[in-house]
């Protein structure tokens, strides 16, 4: 089959995407991708068998509302007249499209008219992304449009996955019949996600890798970490990502003295930041739960860690307490910067603790294999299209 993935996302870091992507390639279909084009990055190429079509640069700094939809639209504009081009030239046989936004699944109309099935891919909600992004209520008008449009995009779409419990209970109630929507959880890809064997450095490291917004909760990792630092001297936090935030939080930085302690890169490509990852001694993930998003939101970073044999300290959200418990994780009080530097402090200490959470997290990563949701995905793409599939054969495309 041909297969069309799109994302207002760098494709070079987007596990999800790369996951589904790769698990139609590896079983003979053809796969495209519309993504952003992060800085260095070509405009088209190759990656492992994936045709990655990259059509706009982006710089996550969207401090406006207007600014934020206008870089939107922009994209969706490009990504509509491209992907009717190259369905005119060779038909796909299913458009799968990541929110957000939810608008970009209406790209895929042209296909959509010519009878190719359209999935809509809900890692995010947008109400509550945009209301934690821009300090909006979930009365207000822009949310409740932005409400409509969801309901809208899922009608539009042949079928929806949605990334986690949470949100499967809250979109089926308000916008789609559970009928029409499979959950697919996220879990790390044991192709690039294995422990690795660790050097021990002469500083310890806490590292946080991801999007530097408001709901992440960075700004409290770095306002505990003088805590930290007078427990283990010497110790460093690293962050690496893009975001919203990232001019607050360098401020934030260099209001408390921390410019040699805490070091902010931007984000890398998957292998370089999987290694940076496999190289630090505990993994801190601060989302507040004041933000509706933040405590539903599912890090995918968590399974990451865990699978590469790091332990993670993490504040405890409605989400993630529904998939791990208290010897998987070493959970803290949310938006609580003692509690946070406490946590982190006994990880880094303590032994017993330290390998307890390693040897539980691989274990919860082995039993919650991505084999399972790659197969979920296949079996999924194969009823939506009616392409069925005997198990154990490969398809060529």
């Amino acid at each position: 089959m041909r297969i069309c993935l799109i994302a207002h996302r760098f494709y070079d870091n987007n596990t999800h995407m790369m996951q589904f992507a790769n698990a139609l390639v590896r079983r003979g279909d053809q796969v495209d991708v519309i993504s952003l084009r992060s800085p260095g990055a070509s405009a088209r190429e190759n990656v492992e068998g994936v045709n990655v079509y990259r059509i706009q640069h982006r710089s996550i700094t969207e401090r406006h509302p207007l600014q934020y939809l206008f870089r939107m639209l922009r994209y969706q504009l490009k990504t509509t007249f491209l992907l009717a081009w190259l369905h005119l030239r060779h038909p796909y046989d299913l458009i799968h499209v990541q929110a957000v936004p939810d608008f970009l699944v209406f790209s895929a109309l042209v296909p959509k008219l010519m009878g190719t099935p359209v999935l809509l891919d809900l890692r995010d909600v947008m109400p509550e992304l945009y209301a934690s992004k821009f300090g909006r209520s979930m009365d207000s008008t822009a949310v409740r449009v932005l409400l409509q449009i969801e309901r809208w995009s899922t009608r539009f779409a042949s079928h929806v996955i949605i990334a986690n419990p949470v949100w499967m209970e809250k979109i089926s109630r308000r916008a789609v019949p559970p009928e029409k929507c499979t959950m697919i959880w996220y879990y790390p890809d044991p192709q690039y996600f294995q422990p690795q064997p660790r050097v021990p450095g002469e500083k310890k490291i806490m590292m946080y890798p991801g999007t530097i917004s408001w709901h992440q909760g960075v700004d409290i990792a770095v306002r505990a970490f003088p805590r930290i630092l007078q427990a283990i001297p010497g110790m460093e936090f690293h962050i690496y990502g893009v975001g919203d935030s990232w001019r607050d939080l360098a401020a934030l930085v260099a209001e408390l003295g921390l410019e040699k302690s805490v070091l902010m890169m931007p984000a890398l490509p998957l292998p370089q930041i999987i290694q940076k990852m496999s190289e630090c001694d505990v993994a801190i993930v601060p989302k507040r739960v004041s933000s509706r998003f933040g405590n539903e939101a599912a890090s995918t970073k968590i399974s990451e860690f865990m699978a590469l044999g790091v332990p993670v300290v993490a504040s405890r959200t409605e989400v993630e307490s529904r998939f791990f418990n208290d010897s998987e994780l070493r959970y803290f009080e949310p938006e609580n910067e003692e509690a946070l530097a406490e946590a982190v402090i006994e990880v880094c200490t303590n032994d017993e603790v330290r390998e307890r959470l390693i040897r539980n997290g691989l274990a919860y990563v082995h039993e919650h294999g991505w084999s399972e949701g790659m197969q979920v995905y296949r079996q999924l793409v194969d009823r939506i299209t009616g392409h069925p599939v005997e198990e154990g054969v490969v398809r060529q495309a």
